[in-house]
């Protein structure tokens, strides 16, 4: 957030952010209903402890692996551009 924030983009990458990760959410929740709805369900969720339903460990790795994925193409385009603007300037 703190390179989206020093190129500019900040309003950007949060939006985008927000609308891959609340639809990946929410298709989460429904794929994978929680069965234990207590405090220890919780705690277990928080260490990504998932029991024996490895399908669901699976879908989530994959999704954390590609918001983060995403995060990172998002700030190295941004950050080139930015990159760009002042080179041009500079040459002139």
């Amino acid at each position: 957030m703190y390179a989206a924030y020093r190129v500019k983009v900040l309003r950007k990458y949060l939006l985008i952010m927000i609308l891959v990760t609340v639809p990946a959410s929410i298709a989460d929740s429904v794929l994978f209903p929680d069965k234990v709805k207590t405090f220890e369900g919780f705690l277990q969720f928080l260490t990504f402890y998932y029991g024996i339903d490895t399908n669901h460990f699976v879908v989530s790795i994959i999704i954390w692996i590609g918001t983060v994925l995403l995060a990172i193409y998002l700030i190295r385009r941004w950050s080139k551009q930015w990159n760009k603007k002042f080179k041009s300037s500079t040459e002139s």
